[in-house]
């Protein structure tokens, strides 16, 4: 054997080589070398520990080669707070990245009930730490996002106020602006930090009206698109006070309210007719997108639904209401997330006479994210477009970069939102009662389930089969999913609630009892990076009180046990009314616990159908 390839690396060649080498490794190899010498470890870990582990984290483009991008990170858990290296957010996004893969992730679940109202939109804001969110019976509700607790509000227009926010208002937000829609043609415009303006206060700066009917509205890349059935579309500089009409657009009539924008362009969803885009400076139109014409498929078939008895998924849902009213996150989990497969090919032909055929299809929601674009259709179907710019060149183009996902649906749950969430070479939106959550390659190609392949997944919209009423708004964070959720609540006091009616002009200040309700879930996939990790310990590491256990509840001892006794009385009465709609829930459908609930949702179809 020539002993100079017996030779160490490190002493044949100069480090710039060595460092291109590195460079291309996985980091399992580097934690293996700096583990085979002192030489190695000196090497990775400290001579050139910044550009060896830089070159292994995601991060936008960032000439001073520091780490000031964190702070716009989306993270629910603080999973990058206090971030000291490179090497430590290689370490944090590595294991983040590991558990979104795996096919049993660990998740820990937090659920916050807003007020007595079920929630319609929300909008989370992570450098703030609060949510925005507007209700079924109306209002604005600005919530602390660590605690809970509501820190500003604006009334419901029922109570007649002059600052009020109508029922079932859309909502848009971005960095401190608010954006939403007021009875007639008009939206609002309020802002964050104006003035001297505690935190999570809002200030009006605009009513913008216009002449015909709006019909959605949505706000990124400080620009307000608005879009009316009439064939019109409205473009604002939101940088501008008041804000600015850049832009009016003549697009297709009968837009149905759906829409998404780029930095450049605007695309509106048309229906029947796919998705129409335009240049938000010019307003000349780019072309259309056609899902309809895709010849690629794949297609996911529902997983089977839990079997739990009615005592267990109504003490479950009582848990994920009033015991989470308090808002700590529950104990880690692997059953929160079902992994589903994604097979090639449609799905085989229904025997339902009323389905709606792939070239038939009405296009609902689209949303971008860089060169993905991604709609969903009314039959349960999901167009993947992983380079729209490239698609409208040519039909060949289009071929090649688009796909089609097919679900099982009846369709029943389109009208109420039809909602999308992407990011992260992730797409998520909801089919019959599940949300999936579907991983793409790192070009945004739909994958066939491979042991090698990131897995997709399934998750369940409310805690129990009777309280599921489709959901009004989801989003995709970098470590965790937030969706409404429909579930158990507990009837709050409402007095020390910034901005609300005197005692006794409340609708809804009726003693305490459990009641159904619309509540932001979030599902949390952050790693624990503490170095002794404890089955009940949190991983958002963001509150002084440990998650309360099944065990503390049944304690009257515990400071919680008052309030889960209280509760137990109107859960076993709750268990007792729904044994027999348990036991025929194919047969009757989501039971009489949500009909309110239910009614009054459906009661908003044709306000619905004027908003994204």
């Amino acid at each position: 054997m020539n002993p100079t390839f017996a030779k160490d690396p490190l002493a044949l060649l100069p480090p710039e080589i060595i460092l291109q080498v590195l460079e291309f490794s996985p980091i399992s190899t580097l934690a293996s070398l700096t583990a085979v010498s002192t030489a190695w470890h000196q090497f990775i870990d400290v001579t050139h520990q910044d550009a060896i582990y830089e070159s292994k984290t995601s991060h936008p483009p960032n000439p001073t080669r520091d780490l000031s991008f964190l702070n716009d990170t989306q993270s629910f858990s603080r999973l990058f707070e206090g971030t000291s290296s490179w090497k430590d957010l290689c370490k944090r996004q590595t294991l983040l990245a590991h558990n979104w893969a795996e096919h049993t992730p660990v998740t820990q679940e937090s659920v916050l009930q807003v007020g007595n109202d079920p929630v319609w939109r929300f909008r989370p804001d992570f450098k703030r730490r609060f949510f925005v969110s507007t209700s079924h019976a109306g209002g604005l509700n600005v919530t602390d996002m660590d605690s809970g607790r509501i820190l500003w509000r604006l009334p419901s227009s029922l109570d007649r106020d002059k600052d009020a926010v109508r029922p079932y208002a859309h909502l848009e937000y971005q960095d401190g602006m608010v954006v939403f829609d007021r009875e007639g043609d008009a939206v609002e415009v309020w802002q964050a930090d104006v003035d001297d303006a505690p935190r999570g206060e809002f200030r009006q700066i605009a009513v913008l009206n216009h002449k015909c009917m709006t019909r959605g509205f949505q706000l990124s890349y400080s620009t307000l698109c608005v879009v009316s059935s009439e064939g019109k579309g409205f473009v604002y500089d939101m940088t501008q006070r008041p804000p600015k009409l850049t832009r009016e657009i003549d697009i297709e009539r009968d837009a149905i309210g759906h829409l998404d924008q780029s930095h450049d362009v605007v695309i509106y969803s048309i229906g029947p007719g796919g998705y129409h885009v335009y240049n938000k400076t010019s307003g000349a139109y780019l072309g259309a997108i056609h899902p309809s014409r895709v010849t690629d498929r794949y297609h996911i078939r529902a997983p089977p639904p839990p079997s739990r008895s009615a005592s267990a998924v109504l003490a479950g849902a009582a848990r994920h209401g009033p015991a989470h009213r308090i808002f700590l996150p529950g104990p880690p989990r692997k059953d929160c997330l079902v992994s589903v497969n994604i097979s090639r090919g449609p799905l085989s032909p229904p025997t339902d006479p009323n389905h709606v055929w792939h070239q038939e299809d009405e296009w609902g929601a689209g949303m971008l994210d860089g060169n993905l674009f991604v709609g969903f259709s009314r039959a349960g179907r999901v167009f993947i477009c992983s380079d729209w710019r490239k698609a409208l060149h040519d039909e060949s183009s289009f071929q090649a970069t688009s796909s089609i996902i097919e679900c099982e649906t009846d369709g029943s749950s389109f009208e109420l939102g039809g909602w999308l969430a992407v990011r992260n070479h992730r797409l998520m939106f909801e089919i019959q009662d599940r949300i999936y959550i579907v991983a793409l390659d790192d070009h945004d190609k739909v994958q066939t389930t491979s042991p090698q392949a990131p897995s997709s997944y399934a998750l369940l919209t409310s805690s129990a089969p009777q309280l599921a009423v489709p959901v009004s708004f989801m989003t995709l964070c970098d470590d965790a999913i937030m969706t409404t959720y429909t579930t158990l609540g507990w009837r709050q006091s409402l007095s020390n609630i910034p901005g609300d009616l005197p005692a006794g002009q409340r609708q809804n200040d009726n003693p305490a009892r459990i009641f159904p309700t619309k509540a932001i879930r979030i599902v949390s996939l952050a790693p624990d990076l503490s170095r002794k990790p404890s089955p009940s310990s949190s991983t958002t590491n963001t509150r002084e009180q440990s998650a309360p256990t099944d065990d503390d509840f049944l304690d009257p001892t515990h400071p919680l046990g008052d309030e889960a006794w209280r509760s137990q009385a109107a859960l076993l009465e709750l268990v007792s009314m729904l044994q027999d709609d348990f036991d025929d829930v194919d047969d009757e459908g989501d039971g009489a616990v949500v009909a309110g609930l239910q009614a009054a949702e459906e009661s908003e179809d044709e306000s619905e159908n004027r908003e994204n």
